[in-house]
C-alpha cells in the first residue's frame, strides 16, 4: 500500500542494522495468511526495512489460481474491517494484480500480489508494513490536530497519510479539519471528507483501546467519487 514499499521489496528492502530493533515489527504478527492450497511458505529475510519502515514479507506457492487467491484475501480484509482503497493505481515497478488494505487500528499495511507459474501453481508475495513504528520522517503537509500524540506520516499508494491518537471526540477532530482545511482551498463534501481539484482528504477515526482516546488516520488521495461523477472534485457543500 505504501508507494514502492513492497512492490520492489525484494530488491529495495535491506536488512536492519544488527545493533538496532528498527527492522523488527513491534506488534504481534498482524495477520495469519493461511494461504489456501498452500504448497510452500517461506519468510524473506529476518529483519527487513524500507526507508525506516519495518517489514515482514513471505513468498508462498499455492495450488489455487491467482484470481481466486486475490478474491480470497480481498474478502478476508473486508471481513476484518480493514480500509481498502476504492481505486488502485499502478505502483512504481509493479504492474501485477494485487490487493492492498490498511488495518487502521494496529496501523499495519497489507499487500498481496502474485503471478501464475507454468506448472499451474501460483506464486504469491505476502507483506505487512508496521506503519506505527516507522522511524520519524518529514511531515507531509497535512495539518496535525493540536492535541495529537504518536504522530506518524507516511506515503500511501494513492497519496499521503497522517496518523495520530488524541483525547477528543470524533466531532472535535472533524471540526478542527473543517476549520483549517478551507484555507487551503478544500471544501467539505460530506462530514469528514474534503475535496479539491480531483483530490480528497478523508478523516477516519476509531475508538482506541484507552478510554476517551481516538486513533485517527487522515488520508489525502485521489477523489474516486469525483472521477465517477465527472465533477473533478472541485465542488462541494461548505
Amino acid at each position: 500500500m505504501l508507494t514502492g514499499w513492497l512492490c520492489v521489496a525484494l530488491l529495495a528492502a535491506t536488512p536492519a542494522d544488527a545493533g538496532s530493533d528498527a527492522g523488527v515489527m513491534k506488534v504481534a504478527p498482524p495477520f495469519a495468511w493461511d494461504v489456501p492450497g498452500q504448497l510452500e511458505l517461506v519468510p524473506v529475510g529476518e529483519r527487513l526495512e524500507r526507508d525506516g519502515l519495518p517489514l515482514i514479507i513471505f513468498l508462498a506457492r499455492s495450488k489455487w489460481k491467482l484470481g481466486a487467491l486475490l478474491d480470497h484475501y480481498q474478502a478476508r480484509f473486508v471481513r476484518a474491517g480493514y480500509f481498502i482503497p476504492p481505486r488502485q493505481v499502478p505502483l512504481p515497478g509493479l504492474e501485477l494484480p494485487r490487493v492492498v488494505a490498511l488495518d487502521d487500528v494496529k496501523m499495519v499495511s497489507l499487500l498481496v500480489y502474485g503471478w501464475p507459474e507454468e506448472d499451474g501453481t501460483t506464486t504469491l508475495v505476502l507483506g505487512a508494513a508496521d506503519l506505527g513504528h516507522r522511524r520519524p520522517t518529514q511531515r507531509n503537509g497535512l495539518p496535525v490536530f493540536p492535541a495529537a500524540k504518536h504522530v506518524t506520516t507516511f506515503d500511501v499508494e494513492l497519496g499521503l497519510a497522517l496518523s495520530f491518537t488524541a483525547k477528543a471526540s470524533e466531532a472535535e477532530i472533524i471540526d478542527f479539519y473543517r476549520t483549517v482545511l478551507p484555507s487551503g482551498g478544500w471544501k467539505e463534501r460530506e462530514p469528514g471528507t474534503f475535496v479539491r481539484a480531483g483530490r480528497a482528504v478523508k478523516v477516519l477515526a476509531k475508538r482506541d483501546r484507552l478510554p476517551g482516546v481516538l486513533s485517527v488516520v487522515v488520508l489525502e488521495q485521489f477523489d474516486d467519487a469525483a472521477a465517477l461523477s465527472g465533477t473533478g472534485g472541485g465542488s462541494g457543500s461548505p
